[in-house]
């Protein structure tokens, strides 16, 4: 399974359902801190990560592909 497909199943479990064929803005499926709070948590769980304060930056996670870069990036680093 793809780093893709697991974030997808992680946002499917908070009851968010999207593509995981299209880039599409995290705002556009986050619907308040709580949500973005919970999804973190579930990718981190997900992944056995830690994601670091830097990336809640309004400049860092934007859309999907870079969520997907983000837990790529943090993944081969562990």
């Amino acid at each position: 399974m793809t780093e893709r497909s697991r974030i997808i199943e992680c946002l499917n479990h908070l009851g968010i359902l999207c593509d995981a064929e299209s880039n599409f803005l995290l705002s556009d499926i986050i619907e308040d801190s709580l949500l973005f709070v919970s999804m973190i948590v579930e990718i981190e769980q997900e992944f056995g990560i830690e994601i670091p304060d830097e990336y809640f930056q309004p400049d860092r996670l934007i859309s999907f592909s870079d969520l997907v870069e983000m837990v790529n990036t943090l993944s081969s680093t562990k």
